[in-house]
């Protein structure tokens, strides 16, 4: 994570705007360390100053750091130029041609917007170094291929592999948590290959029956979710999950593009599996009673460190900054595989409002928040 440290530094008056980036404002000093809103292009994170021995170590906030790491390194960059002095020692070189495409989405909201302006969309979760994505799209222009990714690094490399095609968006996010956000019947396809199997901690995997669910109330009637996979265990067990759909389980299918992990598998001689899963009938949709207005106004006499577990979701407040005139709460919440972290800026005598625009309004959230509204409205 990129960095600096300085033995100055200069009053926080803000909000403040140098060279094309915004200070919007600043938490107080709490065990030693202040968050700064940030804001650079359309992207917007907390630069975060620890206070340590005399002397301050600037970066960027682990819960708000973006993708695009060009754009973290400009921001402390010109924070450094306009707020501190005398720098002890710095970890970060902004370098203008390491900015990222613009094929790369964010947040959930993005990546819904995305989708419902397309027919024919096609979703890869983990797509590593991208090949399957990249001959999708390359050899069919007509369909939109979104890939998703956690793994930075790939989501940097594809993103520059992919600039020139304009049918390609990669989004940086937990699939579970997308797929939850989307509509029903929005997708043509959902491909997973070679995923981690978790054979020894099965509740991290991707695929699961609340996952089941998921899949076929997005894919359109005949679209398909396929599994390519080297262990006959995942595989099996994924058949299992889906055992009352129409589906078709092959062993050792040729494959019009072979990943670099198959590539490794096939010289070890090893099987790959292929389960595909074909939605034929239409999805009854329970209604999950999404329409609850989850914002409140916080009575700040009740603001704490609560913690609440329930059957199926979870609600912890693990920070509280104080502001001029309002606080800063940072809420962990939602289902206990896909957990999802916000911060809330809350003024006096005004509902509370979500930073980095990244809530996802499935189910477990809904109920996390009902849940805190109970405690602090």
């Amino acid at each position: 994570m990129p960095n600096f440290k300085a033995t100055k530094l200069h009053n926080l008056d803000l909000p403040k705007s140098y060279e094309g980036v915004e200070f919007r404002f600043s938490t107080l000093k709490q065990l030693g360390k202040i968050l700064v809103y940030t804001k650079i292009k359309d992207s917007s994170f907390f630069i975060e100053i620890n206070e340590k021995n005399d002397e301050f170590v600037i970066k960027i906030d682990k819960l708000t750091k973006i993708t695009n790491l060009a754009l973290m390194q400009k921001a402390l960059e010109i924070f450094e130029k306009y707020f501190c002095d005398e720098i002890i020692s710095r970890a970060y070189n902004y370098n203008q041609n390491k900015e990222l495409a613009s094929n790369i989405i964010s947040n959930v909201l993005e990546f819904k917007s995305v989708i419902s302006n397309y027919q024919n969309v096609f979703l890869e979760i983990g797509f590593g170094s991208g090949r399957h994505l990249l001959y999708q799209a390359k050899n069919n222009p007509n369909n939109i291929y979104i890939g998703i990714e956690i793994h930075k690094p790939s989501l940097i490399q594809v993103s520059k592999l992919a600039k020139n095609l304009n049918n390609v968006y990669l989004l940086d996010f937990d699939a579970r948590i997308a797929i939850k956000e989307l509509s029903e019947n929005s997708l043509n396809g959902v491909y997973l290959h070679f995923p981690v199997p978790w054979d020894d901690a099965p509740s991290r995997r991707v695929v699961s029956s609340d996952f089941r669910s998921e899949i076929l109330r997005v894919l359109k009637i005949d679209g398909f979710f396929e599994l390519r996979s080297d262990s006959l265990m995942y595989a099996n067990y994924t058949e299992s999950i889906f055992a009352n759909e129409d589906y078709d389980l092959y062993k050792n299918q040729n494959a019009k593009i072979v990943s670099k992990y198959e590539d490794r598998w096939l010289r070890m001689n090893k099987d790959i599996y292929d389960l595909i899963v074909y939605k034929r009938n239409a999805v009854n949709v329970a209604n999950k009673a999404l329409s609850e207005n989850i914002k409140f106004i916080i009575d700040f006499k009740k603001l704490d460190f609560i913690k609440y577990i329930g059957d199926d979701f979870f609600v912890k407040i693990s920070r509280i900054y104080e502001l001029n005139n309002a606080k800063l709460v940072c809420v962990c919440y939602g289902a206990f595989s896909t957990p999802s972290t916000s911060y809330l800026l809350c003024e006096n005598d005004k509902e509370f409002e979500f930073l980095f625009f990244d809530f996802c309004s499935n189910a477990q959230n809904i109920k996390a928040f009902c849940k805190l509204k109970e405690f602090l409205q």
